[in-house]
């Protein structure tokens, strides 16, 4: 039996501090003990056992891995291919053929071989590395197309764009800086409402980010029209909607939206208002409004699917949010702490538990040489509450604090349609609410057991 060897990557994420454990066994391996890192010395006694067991899903998932470590990916492809079609739902060959397409520069290819599994197999065991094999490529995708788009901007303010085609920019959030990260949060809910309707299609919050951070444009500021026009021209966007939330301390909330063309022209503003505490079911109107400002009807099957998109729980909303400022700053340990936290608020809100499991890898993965290929496929994360007893009172206050009651559920929201800007209502700044903490620094440790072919 060959001596085990343990290497230890330790992930922090606030609340939970992810071990994984590999276990670095020869490559016959003991059985029960699971893959081991792979090398490109395996790779005759790979083909040997292939020769009488070709059918071996595994053993030839091991083999395409021990090509991808012998940085030979024109075979390590095919062979992950035809294991991947032999065992369809099993991630290793789709992180081999990725990476492998990521390494000759194939970002697109590698990111419709990522999606297409998770599409089909995203609940699986190894969908996390997967997941966060997909964050990391896109990051660099939307770098890259922001880096081109500025060299190129000449060429691109020329070219027509499309107007079915919809940007949408961080709002202006305006009250107390505890509720800044909505900005973001809120922009990207809108981008997953709209995406549901058929005829538009929706630039990616993290590819507008990328454009924003290469441009030095303000994150959450509102930007003048023209040069809101000059970015979605850069993005082949023919609108780009623009909003701002105020939140007073006391009174109605207010969330509103315009629209900004291609000339720089601006709509009239789309506004809604309601209670704090009622902030996402206000937002669904917004979207409502906003559909018939960009022109379209919506479908009663497109209404429905907008009103049960996303989570309607105000405490997971507002980590979810900090989770995404974190995550696009690349700090994944700190936005995996605060989407752990949006997952435990609402175990049902998918974006939150999704974006937790792509952030709570995305380190190891990162740092995972080629040999490691076979070992990242850890035992799935999972979401675990705050460690410390300050940290779960500070979020049941707010849970205090935002949840309404059953007779606010029912109490109509106020839209306005085509509201001038100085109709604004006049804005106090509010109190520090209690707000989510700072994800604690308490360390947990989870030993992943991996099994061989």
């Amino acid at each position: 039996m060959a001596v085990l060897h343990e290497s230890v990557g330790r992930l922090h994420v606030g609340a939970l501090a992810l071990v994984v454990t590999g276990a670095a066994l020869s490559a016959a391996g003991c059985a029960g003990r699971g893959p081991t890192q792979v090398s490109p010395e395996e790779l005759p006694a790979l083909e040997s056992r292939l020769n009488s067991d070709p059918d071996n899903h595994r053993l030839r998932s091991r083999y395409a891995a021990a090509l991808f470590a012998a940085d030979r990916c024109d075979a390590a492809i095919p062979e992950a291919q035809r294991a991947l079609a032999m065992a369809p739902g099993e991630a290793l060959p789709v992180l081999i053929m990725g990476q492998c397409q990521e390494k000759q520069g194939q970002l697109d290819e590698a990111l419709g071989t990522y999606r297409t599994f998770l599409s089909r197999y995203g609940t699986l065991r190894g969908a996390s590395a997967v997941r966060a094999r997909e964050l990391l490529a896109f990051r660099e995708r939307a770098n890259q197309r922001a880096r081109l788009a500025i060299q190129n901007e000449a060429q691109l303010s020329q070219q027509p764009t499309d107007p079915n085609t919809i940007a949408v920019l961080p709002l202006e959030v305006t009250g107390d800086t505890a509720y800044r990260a909505l900005s973001r949060g809120l922009a990207q809910i809108l981008t997953s409402d709209l995406a549901l309707i058929q005829r538009f299609r929706l630039v990616e919050r993290l590819q507008l980010s990328a454009l924003m951070d290469e441009l030095n444009l303000a994150q959450g500021g509102r930007v003048d029209p023209g040069t809101a026009a000059r970015v979605g021209r850069m993005i082949q966007a023919g609108r780009l909607v623009q909003g701002a939330a105020v939140i007073p301390p006391e009174g109605a909330a207010r969330l509103e939206a315009s629209v900004v063309l291609p000339t720089g022209e601006v709509t009239d503003p789309t506004a809604v208002t309601g209670r704090f505490r009622d902030l996402l079911r206000i937002e669904k109107d917004l979207v409502i409004g906003l559909s018939a400002r960009l022109g379209y009807t919506l479908s009663e099957a497109e209404r429905r699917m907008i009103l049960e998109n996303g989570t309607q729980n105000l405490t997971a909303f507002l980590a979810y949010s900090r989770g995404l400022v974190a995550e696009d700053a690349g700090d994944f340990s700190r936005a995996a702490a605060y989407f752990s936290q949006a997952v435990q608020a609402d175990p049902g809100f998918q974006q939150a538990r999704e974006s937790f499991q792509a952030a709570a890898t995305a380190d190891a993965v990162r740092e995972a040489s080629a040999g490691e290929v076979t070992t990242v496929l850890a035992q799935e994360p999972t979401p675990e509450p705050p460690a410390e007893v300050a940290v779960n009172n500070a979020l049941n206050s707010t849970v205090t604090e935002v949840a309404p009651t059953q007779v606010e559920k029912t109490a109509p929201t106020q839209q306005q349609q085509s509201t001038p800007a100085n109709n604004t209502p006049a804005f106090t700044p509010p109190s520090t609410p209690t707000s989510l903490g700072t994800p604690p620094s308490a360390t947990g440790t989870i030993r992943i057991v991996f099994r061989l072919p």
